[in-house]
């Protein structure tokens, strides 16, 4: 294929040369050569025909074809050679068969004209830009989830986002995760070996929409759009989100991890704690399977004891439990334990393996990620829609917007009740104490229908630390406020004027 190349590009340059210095015999002599390209008037009927945009055509063979291009075997300069053509460049691919038939049809009214490849062809006169032709391409939707995860990264946005991608008929939705581990305390970035594996049941109240909910709004999983993320930073709860997905790309900056947590996020009764961490590893590796990942690869991001190594097998990885045996397995992850402990400094340079964090170069090599791309254009190139996709503007920047937008404004409001609610002082005669417990009563009401509506993105510690009690599954309990609504309601009818 390359000595195909260099032997076109000599005899084009050569070509080139000769008209510049106005050799007409050398043209004139190298003529009858270039007449032997071209396909005799018989020999067209058996041979595929390329018709490219710009008025070339190519007589030869296609060989093999896919959705983004063409490689195509004939005749280029007079020499016989194999090169792969963008679609986008072709206004026509014409079969032999067809071609067959329209040398049938020159013949009844005159003999074939035979012509050198390539030849133009002539267009009609355009009489105004034509606009870009989208039919038959490709429609992706693009939805940034940035910002802290369960928070500006919720569900009840990204439902709508998705909703507003069916009403657009999509074929693709290509998702940018940028969420970083953030404490809670002071919204400061926390070190990835930190861990917050917890977080998972959080994920759990999003990752359904894609597994789940759009198989049943879209008609059948067999109608629902691909659905890709491009993962800049996927920590804490945000790292199980892609697994539902098998489509993941990477920045070359990207991370996918800060679950390591898991075989020590719960103290007690050693039995019981076992339990746990072993319902809870079901679930995670629940979400793994839907993606096609394996149950290894999430055991050795969540538990800092388990030993995970890869060998290869003419090139695909094969992932094992336990240590190298040869040099040509590698270690993953080892347990953790006594020399085996990551430093400080190891941690610094990214260099700890107690636990997988994946990045670009692992998540390729392990075939978690199907490609890098540092930029949107990038991205769009390695999935072949730079040149067959076409952006839908649908509203899921707006949607974002909106919800972090309205979820502060609900933060300080409800900021602003609870200084009011504690300001009530009931007192006075009978009149003012009725009046006093009928505010806190409608105050308890205004926060708690601002929990209806924003709860979900407020983070346990916000709620923790404004009194509001929550739920086992780390809700905000409404059933207190209404209990206490309820005990003021009592106390009022008990007060004696």
């Amino acid at each position: 294929m390359k000595k195909a190349t260099w032997n076109v590009l000599a005899t084009a340059a050569m070509l080139a040369l000769a008209g510049w210095l106005g050799a007409s015999n050398v043209a004139a002599a190298q003529q009858p050569e270039a007449a032997k390209s071209a396909p005799k008037a018989d020999d067209k009927a058996t041979q595929d025909v390329l018709i490219f945009r710009n008025g070339n055509v190519l007589y030869g063979k296609v060989v093999s074809e896919t959705t983004l291009s063409v490689h195509f075997k004939g005749l280029i300069a007079g020499i016989e050679a194999e090169t792969d053509y963008p679609k986008s460049d072709l206004l026509e691919i014409k079969r032999a068969t067809a071609v067959k038939a329209d040398a049938s049809a020159s013949a009844a009214t005159g003999p074939a004209t035979g012509a050198a490849t390539p030849v133009k062809v002539t267009k009609p006169e355009a009489t105004k830009p034509e606009a870009e032709d989208t039919s038959g391409k490709k429609k992706y939707y693009w939805l940034d989830l940035k910002g802290n995860f369960g928070e500006d990264i919720s569900q009840t946005p990204i439902r709508k986002a998705m909703q507003d991608a069916r009403t657009n008929n999509v074929n693709i939705i290509i998702i940018n995760l940028d969420s970083a581990l953030i404490d809670a305390r002071d919204g400061e970035e926390k070190a990835e070996f930190e861990g917050d594996f917890d977080k998972l049941f959080r994920a759990e109240r999003i990752m359904p929409i894609f597994v789940n909910e759009m198989p049943v709004d879209w008609g059948g999983s067999d109608k629902m759009p691909r659905v890709v993320f491009w993962v800049k930073k996927a920590m804490g709860g945000a790292a199980f989100v892609p697994l539902v997905s098998p489509e993941i790309y990477f920045h070359p900056e990207g991370k996918m991890g800060g679950v390591g947590n898991l075989s020590y996020v719960l103290t007690g009764n050693e039995r019981v704690v076992k339990k746990q961490i072993s319902l809870r590893l079901q679930h995670a590796v629940g979400w793994a399977l839907v993606g096609g990942y394996s149950e290894m690869l999430v055991r050795a991001m969540t538990q800092r004891e388990f030993v995970l190594s890869v060998r290869y097998n003419n090139g695909k990885p094969d992932l094992f439990e336990g240590y190298p045996s040869n040099p040509g397995e590698e270690l993953l992850t080892d347990d953790g334990e006594g020399s085996n402990q990551d430093t400080i400094q190891m941690l610094a340079r990214d260099e700890g393996n107690d636990v997988l964090t994946l990045n670009a170069v692992n998540a390729k090599k392990l075939e978690v990620s199907k490609g890098t791309a540092d930029s949107k254009d990038e991205l769009l190139s390695l999935m072949g829609l730079d040149r067959t996709g076409v952006e839908v503007k649908g509203k899921s920047e707006q949607i974002m917007k909106d919800w972090t937008r309205g979820l502060d404004s609900a933060k300080v409001q409800m900021e602003k009740l609870f200084d009011e609610l504690r300001e009530i002082r009931v007192e006075g005669n009978w009149d003012a104490r009725n009046r006093a417990r009928g505010s806190q009563i409608r105050k308890l009401e205004d926060i708690k229908n601002l929990l209806v509506k924003w709860g979900e993105g407020l983070s346990p510690f916000w709620m923790y630390r404004h009194g509001i009690r929550l739920t086992g599954e780390g809700e905000p309990d409404l059933a207190a406020i209404t209990a206490q609504q309820e005990a003021i309601r009592i106390a009022q009818m008990k007060d004696k004027k």
